[in-house]
């Protein structure tokens, strides 16, 4: 399959680049690196990010770029979804994959189903961004140093930093690889882990503040409300991290953030490997990854600890 998507990017076009609403760090140095990829060999190419590329990732090379909608006539268009496991979780889109001429699927969620006409899926992969970067070099004609630190900044940050389970030796080659073809290790990791905001160091405090353990220990929750955004004056683009530290715990298995969201609790999942939490993000209505995973519940804080405390049960044994 990897094949066909090469020949795929290898047409005429034009080309439209998306993915899921709140793009991470994988979401948006794969569509950035795609554009800029076909651009260079004379396509037209756009990537859409409705209210355009949250920080950190604003800084990255062609950002400042992209469009704010997706255009209505996609009837010409190749439409390239990245690390996107469902049509519904690109805002904006609003059936426009049924609209436009083919649709290629580039991803490594466990739960997308194969919704384009050319899918490449890799459940093994740790990023899209490596999945991408495998496709790309098939293609053939090279990266250049840009190109390469997009994608570099993708296989980094969906990998935790090197951190995750998901680390593997497919992975650090491909990183190698990368930095041969001119990324900048060093300005990613900076640009990505140290360049917070004061607000968010603020948040995180107030965050960690919070911290309480469940089930034997086994499961640690951190809650942020709108409240306490407010007062660390963050604006919350910059906060999916933040789940991760409860993981840090002695003893604790799965690391659950509650987070207010517009009358709602968006629940970020992280797990040390042995607990499956897409398996407990898909008993909540969301999903994921084995190690990282997220649902939107109905309901207060308390309501949702709730859920997740009773939705994990038989996971643990």
């Amino acid at each position: 399959m990897t094949t066909e998507a090469a020949e795929t990017l290898r047409g005429e076009g034009p080309f439209i680049v998306g993915a899921h609403e709140r793009p991470d760090g994988d979401s948006v140095g794969s569509m950035l690196a795609l554009v800029r990829w076909l651009r260079e060999r004379g396509r037209k190419a756009d990537a859409v990010v409705p209210g355009g590329v949250p920080d950190p990732y604003a800084a990255l090379p062609g950002a400042g770029d992209v469009l704010d909608f997706y255009p209505e006539d996609l009837s010409d268009t190749t439409l390239i979804l990245v690390d996107t496991p469902s049509p519904d979780r690109v805002a904006g889109l609003e059936n426009g994959h049924e609209r436009a001429a083919s649709v290629v699927v580039i991803d490594h969620h466990p739960d997308n189903q194969g919704y384009g006409d050319i899918n490449l899926i890799d459940t093994g992969a740790s990023s899209a961004a490596l999945l991408l970067y495998e496709t790309l070099t098939e293609a053939g004609d090279g990266l250049d140093a840009e190109t390469a630190t997009l994608l570099y900044t993708g296989v980094l940050t969906d990998t935790g930093g090197f951190r995750f389970g998901n680390t593997d030796e497919r992975t650090l080659r491909a990183a190698a690889a990368l930095v041969g073809c001119g990324a900048r290790p060093a300005e990613v990791a900076t640009l990505v882990y140290g360049s917070q905001p004061i607000g968010s160091l603020r948040l995180l405090g107030l965050v960690l503040s919070t911290v309480e353990t469940a089930l034997d220990g086994r499961l640690a929750f951190l809650t942020l409300t709108d409240e306490m955004r407010r007062r660390a004056g963050a604006t919350g683009e910059e906060i999916e991290g933040l789940a991760a530290y409860g993981r840090g715990i002695q003893g604790v298995e799965v690391s659950v953030l509650l987070r207010e969201e517009d009358g709602r609790v968006r629940l970020s999942m992280r797990s040390r490997g042995r607990v499956d939490v897409n398996a407990l993000a898909r008993r909540l209505g969301g999903g994921g990854h084995r190690a990282a995973s997220g649902a939107l519940v109905e309901g207060t804080i308390a309501d949702a600890r709730g859920r997740v405390i009773e939705a994990l049960g038989g996971l643990l044994d």
